[in-house]
């Protein structure tokens, strides 16, 4: 299978605003109105439609029943060969076969003796992401199209955070299959390397191909603080656990912190986490939102904390039409408070649901044509088009201080996972495909297990964001950087282009 561009870069230079322009039916939400403002836009971002698909058409046979009446008559046979030649009383040509057959096999014995069970070591002639070069890796892959993976649930989860004056810090969450541990792949713009580690202790029982979530904030909303980075995983029984850094004030300590053990979730469910903060007010709240109960159950936990107490873990449960297993994604569109939560319908539709973090409301959802399977990779990430737009050209939705002025690109796996689509949404244009955005970057022959994003929103950032691909192409489980384009700045030019491949992640020390 080969995946081609679906559509050129359109031209922006002479943009309307197309007010409720849809490329798929959806049933329009009631927005969730919020009385409150933390910043005012200068703008807001309009999903930019593409150029419509290309078809495929097929030839009919041209290879008629007429054609075969009019083929020559066939040919007598030729007289029998003479007897052919032998080694060891075979014949030649299958004792040499016979023989190659037993040296592949005592080579592929000696190779997968070296074989292990954590995340694969991918080849070093691939680059790596700590190779920074916007390049498109060519795909010299001839793997057999596997239909599944034995990978197929395992979980991916990311941060990024600017530390001092300009330093940007990722990090990347995964189990290691087989061994029961969590690892963090590290990387910063100041070393450009790469670092492996385990944070986990050793006997931890965690579940094979845990689903895995993540968030970081500054305790007590005091950047004085080291900032605390949460990651969330599920022991083998269904317990979640929270491992945190630092923990109990030891920098580059983890240890598990006070949401482990509360509750347990359901066999399917998959985690998300949201660290919210207001820096004028002094309040935090991170949230953790998973499924205890399975189909049309929502579980929504949270821990609020001011500048100087902090409140128990509280949970509500939210009785919605959801499937078992739903993908859990969610991204703010404006003030950070006010969310877009993304979850899969019991009918296996895309639902969107308006969503407010500090009084739990769920607004009325939308659901869109696309279809999720259980436990199907998700993950959102947001774009900051404001800049395309003055006072007089704003649409209405975004003219308030709590406005929807974020973009948001929505990327999920198709439900036999061997491809990936981009949508975008806005509160001006709803749901538009952006799939060829990122055509360039699909190869076939892989499942894709994970998406996750590492999205600077929380920081109103929108310089180097990155998601990071998990996925087997029948070699174990790895992954891939992907650089989205810069937005928000004075310059369009580029922002809403296609995606650039940064390289591999290691998932192993070197």
């Amino acid at each position: 299978m080969t995946y081609v561009e679906r559509g050129s870069q359109p031209d922006y230079s002479e943009l309307e605003v197309v007010p409720g322009a849809q490329a798929h039916s959806t049933e329009v939400a009631q927005g969730l109105e919020v009385d409150y403002a933390e910043h005012d836009p200068k703008g807001f971002p309009i999903a930019h439609p593409i150029e419509d698909d290309g078809k495929i058409v097929s030839e009919k046979n041209i290879f008629s029943t007429a054609q075969h009446k009019s083929l020559p008559p066939t040919p007598p046979p030729p007289p029998p060969p003479p007897p052919p030649a032998t080694v060891c009383g075979l014949r030649r040509r299958t004792f040499w076969i016979l023989a190659g057959v037993g040296a592949i096999v005592i080579a592929g014995a000696a190779t997968g003796g070296g074989v292990g069970g954590s995340l694969a070591h991918r080849r070093k002639s691939q680059p790596t992401a700590s190779d920074q070069g916007n390049q498109t890796i060519p795909n010299n892959t001839t793997i057999p199209d596997n239909t599944t993976s034995r990978y197929q649930d395992l979980g991916i989860a990311a941060l990024h955070w600017i530390e001092g004056a300009n330093t940007s810090q990722y990090r990347v969450y995964y189990p290691q299959p087989n061994l029961s541990v969590v690892s963090e792949s590290a990387w910063n713009s100041d070393t450009k390397s790469w670092t492996v580690s385990t944070i986990t202790d050793k006997g931890a029982d965690i579940k094979s191909n845990s689903p895995i979530a993540c968030s970081a904030g500054y305790p007590h909303t005091n950047t004085s603080n080291a900032l605390a980075k949460s990651v969330y995983f599920l022991q083998r029984t269904g317990a979640v656990t929270e491992r945190q850094s630092p923990y109990k004030d030891q920098p580059s300590v983890w240890g598990n912190d006070n949401f482990s053990g509360l509750y347990t979730a359901s066999d399917l469910s998959r985690l998300f986490s949201y660290w919210y903060q207001n820096f004028d007010t002094k309040v935090q709240i991170i949230t953790m939102i998973f499924q205890e109960l399975g189909a049309n159950s929502l579980t929504v936990a949270k821990y609020i904390q001011n500048s100087t107490d902090d409140q128990p873990w509280q949970s509500t449960k939210q009785s919605i039409s959801i499937q078992d297993g739903s993908p859990i994604a969610a991204a703010p569109v404006g003030s950070r408070r006010d969310l877009r939560l993304y979850l899969g319908g019991t009918d296996g539709s895309l639902k969107q649901y308006p969503y407010n973090i500090e009084t739990n409301a769920l607004g009325t959802p939308t659901s869109l044509a696309f279809k999720l399977a259980p436990q199907t990779p998700l993950c959102v990430t947001t774009e900051d088009n404001r800049n395309y737009f003055t006072a007089n050209t704003l649409p209405q939705c975004a003219r308030t201080n709590t406005g929807a002025f974020f973009t948001h690109l929505i990327l999920f796996a198709t439900p036999d996972r061997h491809n990936l689509t981009l949508v975008s949404w806005n509160c001006s244009s709803g749901f538009s495909d952006q799939s060829s955005r990122i055509a360039k970057l699909l190869k076939p022959h892989r499942t894709y297990l994970g998406l996750a994003s590492a999205d600077s929103t929380r920081n109103l950032t929108f310089v180097d964001n990155r998601v990071y691909i998990l996925y087997d192409e029948g070699e174990g489980p790895a992954v891939e950087e992907w650089q989205i384009p810069t937005s928000g700045g004075s310059n369009t030019t580029g922002q809403n282009g296609e995606w650039k491949l940064l390289g591999e992640v290691p998932v192993t020390s070197s």
